[in-house]
């Protein structure tokens, strides 16, 4: 052998140890004991971010790769790539086949359909569709599919029994040999063992299901504030299994396996944003559904003597008006130069001929004004009329100049403004123009209050901020002769939220104050809540939960008021959020809140809107079962009492729980966005397009949060969780001060997390080295936000945080010494 080739030789069998070895390493980084789903960051941070990359684990997601084998011209089997069947009466559907159509498949052409006539009550499985092995590491995982379901029945209903697992979604462990494991876990919130390769709890308590259309089902082993998603720290493999125990009719499409944004800390999530760059249009929030970028072009010119003029319709109305008053004001304050000769330069006009115009000068032309009437043919306006509250801002393709904004009503074009107002470049005097069509997924975005620790400036600047972000309703729950004691006003006149189109509604707890129609109606008018200002009544209760008389009296109480309102023709929209207002509290029920509910359709007006709090009263996941049930028993598509940022971080209020889930706290964050799992279209489910955000004090870090839930209100589809807050932050504080609240958020967890660790661990040299570190990062973090940040509110509630973490860790390092 040549000594050329005995080199090669002996590289390519090099090359062969080093990939043989690379793959070894990489099997034995996969299989580490000490990683734990309870302690995500004990796993590097490498590995859960290829993991997270992967995205979707489920091979043939779709069912669209397959064989199908033929006998004497007809099918005689098939085969599904990285699925299996488990029985005989599964068909692989093919929507091109005439045996099949496309109401068969949610998406492409394939999918899974199973039919059972007949069903043992002694069957553990059923029949239906198994995975291939997919290779996990401990952690969080989601898992979705969609089903379409018909006559569905549960094998055991001869004995009484609801469907339970009657639709079967289960999730299998493996270990490392691919030796099924048990899948009991300890969910440490009930102090019990639950099966946690049970996935169909949405679609348990099910009677039976007549018709189900196509809809996205979340895979859920038990409801918040259990950690639904961790799988078993011993599992290296799963399975999933999809089937039907009972009879009927089954279609599955579109299966989805995931590793969540639950296994990483807040900084592992952000640091990717910090170093993007985005312009004023990439920043436009809530995020529009079109937005189609341009060039830019330079607003004003003083040197030249060339200043924006605002064109007008002949006969404004008074909301027109002020708008164009208010984009006016913004022109001049993005000069920097808020002197009267300024403003005076900006012209309001009415009539313009844009040929004697520079084409150089700036003109915005604002609803159907003269200009626009001359360019009306190439704007979207019959897209626009489509949709409720929608409104365009469109660059005119003869003139670079000139921008329109229309919308749909004064709302709209209110909306537009708001939006319009974030696509400029003040140090460059550059409008970043971009054409932008855009509507609002909910038609009402509502808050409600339940105090506010302030004065009066301070809370219509509030009222303004929540305004800016296109909340438009907002309720203050009501506390009658003590209502001066939680909130800053005596009367709904003093308020100004820089937007008079903006609604203001009330909760009543019925509960607590009893109401009287008469008394409740004039205490209402010697608060200036004038018959226009007041746009609805929300009543709630939760007394008559275990007496069913109260129900009765409590339907006639909310009818009585409802009948008065009518009576002396005062426009004030009636609601309700009844005792039996979630899915976990109806099935504790055992049958009364279908009662109640009877009663209630039965004698209650049809134009009393009634609420719901999704699956528990803490949802933090919603899906197509679970709205589809709660309309089954209500007999209506009642409007979404959201609590969903009520959840952050209440699941460690307990010690033991904060002991058994010690290694979760570092991903846990002082301003966690809304991030309300749902589907796409869930904003169709309440028939007024309306959704209701319960929020706790008006705190900085608490607005923080709640202002990221308007970008999901507006465009649910194309919402993101993290890309959402960092565009608050920058918005709120700017770059540099996201950045460093990021660090400080992660230096506050992670010694608290290092405290919970010294409470079971005692004083390890670890805990103690960890320890430290965060405890000069806080410091310096916030000393370096003390000298950058002017809100002092913030730096208040931060500086408490700080105080709080320090003197645990202080104390805990004494008491064990």
């Amino acid at each position: 052998m040549s000594i050329k080739k005995t080199i090669r030789v002996s590289i390519f069998l090099l090359l062969i140890v080093i990939i043989v070895g690379a793959c070894k390493k990489e099997n034995q980084t996969r299989i580490q004991a000490g990683w734990s789903a309870k302690y995500p960051t004990s796993i590097p941070f490498n590995i859960r971010n290829n993991e997270k990359n992967l995205g979707n684990l489920v091979f043939n997601h779709s069912f669209e790769a397959g064989k199908v084998y033929y006998e004497e011209g007809s099918i005689k089997s098939y085969v599904t790539n990285g699925w299996k069947k488990v029985g005989h009466n599964i068909k692989w559907v093919n929507s091109d086949n005439g045996d099949f159509n496309f109401s068969d498949v949610y998406e492409g052409n394939h999918s899974i359909k199973i039919e059972r006539n007949k069903a043992d009550e002694t069957e553990t499985t059923g029949e239906g569709v198994i995975s291939d092995y997919i290779k996990v590491i401990p952690g969080n995982y989601s898992l979705k599919l969609f089903l379409k379901l018909e006559d569905i029945h549960p094998n055991q209903s001869r004995i009484g029994t609801k469907m339970y697992d009657a639709v079967n979604i289960r999730l299998h462990f493996f270990d490392k040999n691919k030796i099924e494991i048990r899948g009991t876990e300890y969910d440490a919130f009930s102090d019990k063992k639950i099966d946690n390769t049970f996935k169909s709890l949405t679609l348990s308590n099910f009677w039976k299901l007549d018709k189900f259309e196509w809809g996205e089902v979340h895979g859920k082993t038990a409801n918040y504030p259990y950690f639904d998603g961790d799988i078993t720290d011993d599992a290296r493999y799963v399975k999933i299994f999809i089937g039907l125990k009972g009879t009927g009719k089954m279609w599955i499409d579109n299966v989805d396996f995931r590793y969540t944004d639950e296994n990483f800390t807040m900084l592992e999530r952000f640091k990717p944003y910090f170093d993007s760059s985005y312009l004023a249009n990439d920043l436009v929030f809530p995020q529009p559904k079109q937005l189609i970028k341009n060039n830019q072009i330079q607003y004003i010119n003083q040197e030249a003597g060339q200043y924006p003029i605002i064109v007008i319709p002949q006969n404004p109305g008074k909301n027109i008006l002020k708008s164009a008053l208010e984009l006016k004001e913004l022109f001049s304050s993005l000069c920097n130069d808020t002197s009267e000769n300024l403003y005076n330069k900006i012209e309001i006009v009415k009539n313009i001929n844009v040929n004697e115009i520079s084409e150089k000068q700036f003109i915005v032309s604002i609803s159907k004004s003269k200009l626009y009437k001359t360019f009306k043919s190439n704007l979207p306006d019959s897209i626009i009329s489509k949709h409720e509250g929608a409104y365009y801002i469109i660059q005119s393709k003869e003139k670079d100049n000139l921008v329109f904004i229309n919308g749909v009503n004064d709302q709209a074009i209110k909306n537009a403004l708001t939006t319009f107002s974030q696509l400029f470049d003040s140090k460059n005097s550059l409008y970043l123009s971009a054409d932008i069509i855009d509507y609002p997924d909910f038609h009402e975005r509502a808050l409600l209050l339940h105090n506010f620790n302030g004065n009066l400036k301070d809370f219509n600047s509030k009222l303004k901020l929540l305004n800016k972000f296109k909340f438009n309703n907002i309720y203050f729950k009501w506390y009658g002769n003590e209502h001066e004691n939680h909130f800053p006003f005596s009367s709904f006149n003093e308020l100004k939220n820089g937007n008079n189109l903006t609604k203001y509604s009330l909760l009543i707890d019925l509960d607590k104050l009893k109401i009287n129609n008469v008394d409740l109606h004039n205490n209402f008018k010697s608060k200036g809540l004038n018959d226009v200002s007041l746009k609805s009544i929300l009543f709630s209760s939760d007394s008559s939960i275990s007496n069913t008389n109260l129900q009765f009296d409590l339907i006639k109480q909310v009818n009585s008021f409802n009948n008065y309102l009518n009576k002396k023709n005062i426009p004030i929209k009636l609601e309700f959020l009844p005792p039996w207002k979630s899915l976990d509290i109806i099935d504790k029920g055992y049958g009364r809140a279908e009662i109640f509910y009877y009663d209630f359709n039965k004698k209650m007006s049809e134009d009393i809107s009634i609420y719901w709090t999704g699956g528990t009263y803490y949802s933090n996941k919603i899906d197509n079962a679970e709205c589809y049930r709660i309309k089954e028993i209500t007999g209506t598509s009642p409007i979404l009492f959201d609590n969903s940022l009520l959840i952050n971080n209440s699941q460690f209020n307990d010690e033991s729980i904060g002991n058994y889930y010690a290694g979760k706290i570092r991903t846990l964050s002082i301003f966690e966005p809304y991030n309300l799992q749902t589907f796409d279209t869930f904003y169709e489910q309440s028939k007024e397009r309306k959704i209701l955000l319960n929020t706790k004090d008006l705190t900085e870090l608490y607005t923080i949060r709640l202002l990221t839930a308007s970008n999901y209100y507006w465009n649910t589809s194309s919402y993101m969780a993290d890309k959402s807050l960092w565009i608050v932050l920058n918005k709120l504080y700017g770059r540099d001060n996201a950045i460093k609240l990021i660090y400080f958020n992660d230096a506050y967890f992670g010694l608290k997390e290092v405290c919970q660790r010294i409470k079971i661990d005692g004083l390890q040299y670890k805990n103690l080295r960890i320890g430290k570190l965060f405890e000069e990062d806080l410091r310096k973090f916030y000393t370096e936000l003390e000298l950058s940040i002017r809100n002092e509110v913030l730096l208040s509630e931060l500086k408490c945080l700080k105080d709080e973490a320090l003197k645990m860790y202080d104390d805990l390092n004494s008491s064990i010494e």
